[in-house]
């Protein structure tokens, strides 16, 4: 397809914005009501089952009767032969704006702004699920965010069941979705119904709320595992009902879950801004702070990272800034950092720790020892992925401060 093309008569090509999972999208003008939309055109190897496609049209029929202002409207589907054979499309609302995967790139967005967005997404499944339509695909880059901000919008309803059934596969041979933000029924061939889109929807609702996926792997094989029987971390900092709301999204057995996107959305709406329950014991940071070592010394660097990024500063909290066990965390958190391969961060936070004043001497001497060794590590094998971290930003809005908690008892590790 090309610039200028008309299909179906009606619907003129004018610029190419992207390519997707199922095809490449472009910018149109629908000529008969001069207004512009989005025209999706399937690629020619996902469309050469025309059971599939037969049972396609049908959802797309669905889900051009889905009507609310956070779902991408389908305004029509046709289909055209071109010299690689026939090529199926439809045309959408075009929604002026980026994907919220983008968004986050940007950093995590404002808590207030990034609620709102939820509570429409979810609105979205409602609408969606009470109509018998699963989207089957929940995850930020089929949100579309406008450009004013102030809203979000679910795209692409019924896409996922169209590229297993073309494809005869998905990234992992036999699961339809996108691996980190697959339910485990969906892993394990159980039924499949609305509460897995109700599980992606968690994932996506702890993403805009801290930053960072519930699970990180390297492979489909390593997220099916983590989905299927690791629990993630709680969601600390925020209204503790957002918490709870978001380990009982994430919970394994479909069963466990809210009933419904209603109920959720009900929830959602009740949670305020800002609001922070009463901040965890150091008994059971302490707890957790071992947890997190223990997955490095099981080989799983990255998800020690993970943790004690979100342990840190409920240490700086709960302890306070200067406190032993709070700097011991970050001590922790440089080691696990460097032994995933971020070596640049992990040096540029061994050198701030040891700088720290009323750091014990027997603990500046071994940060002085590990940030020797990490330096040499770095100059050998280079600095490593990812951007350097603030010990200020970390421990909240700076460095100093007294600890609440005393001196005894900073984590002990060999």
């Amino acid at each position: 397809m090309r610039k200028g093309k008309v299909l179906g008569g009606r619907y003129r090509l004018e610029e190419w914005l992207g390519k997707g999972g199922f095809g490449v999208v472009w910018r149109a003008t629908d000529t008969v009501l001069d207004r512009p939309v989005a025209v999706k055109l399937l690629l020619p190897e996902h469309a050469a089952d025309r059971e599939a496609v037969g049972r396609f049209v049908g959802e797309a029929k669905l889900a051009g009767n889905l009507s609310n202002p956070y779902i991408v409207t389908v305004h029509d589907y046709g289909r055209v032969t071109d010299v690689e054979g026939e090529i199926h499309y439809l045309v959408m609302e075009l929604v002026r704006g980026r994907p919220l995967s983008a968004v986050l790139k940007d950093g995590l967005p404002d808590h207030g702004r990034s609620l709102a967005w939820m509570t429409q997404i979810c609105e979205a499944l409602d609408v969606a699920h009470r109509s018998g339509v699963i989207h089957r695909d929940i995850k930020p880059e089929n949100v579309m965010i406008a450009d004013s901000g102030d809203r979000a919008k679910v795209l692409d309803f019924g896409i996922a069941r169209l590229l297993a059934q073309s494809t005869g596969l998905t990234s992992t041979g036999s699961v339809v979705g996108t691996v980190p933000y697959l339910a485990p029924e969906c892993w394990s061939g159980g039924t499949v119904d609305g509460r897995a889109d109700l599980y992606a929807f968690g994932v996506m609702l702890y993403e805009v709320s801290t930053g960072r996926r519930p699970f990180r792997g390297d492979s489909p094989y390593e997220y099916m595992r983590k989905h299927m029987d690791e629990t993630p971390p709680r969601v600390r900092g925020k209204d503790p009902e957002l918490a709870e709301l978001v380990a009982q999204l994430l919970a394994k057995r479909p069963a466990d879950r809210p009933a419904d996107a209603a109920e959720v959305l009900e929830r959602l709406r009740g949670i305020r801004p800002g609001m922070q329950g009463p901040g965890p014991s150091p008994e059971q940071l302490r707890r957790r702070a071992d947890q997190a070592w223990q997955h490095g010394a099981e080989g799983r660097a990255g998800d020690a990272v993970d943790m004690l990024l979100q342990l840190v500063p409920d240490f700086a909290r709960t302890c306070g800034p200067a406190d032993p066990r709070t700097l011991r965390t970050c001590h922790d958190l440089a080691l696990w950092l460097a032994r995933d391969g971020r070596r640049a961060a992990a040096v540029a936070l061994l050198a701030a720790l040891a700088e720290q004043p009323g750091t014990a001497p027997e603990a500046r001497s071994d940060l002085r020892r590990d940030l020797a060794h990490w330096r040499r590590e770095a100059d050998r094998l280079g600095p490593g992925p990812g951007r350097t971290l603030e010990l200020g930003v970390l421990l909240g809005s700076g460095s100093g401060g007294s600890g609440k908690g005393g001196s005894g008892g900073g984590l002990q590790r060999g």
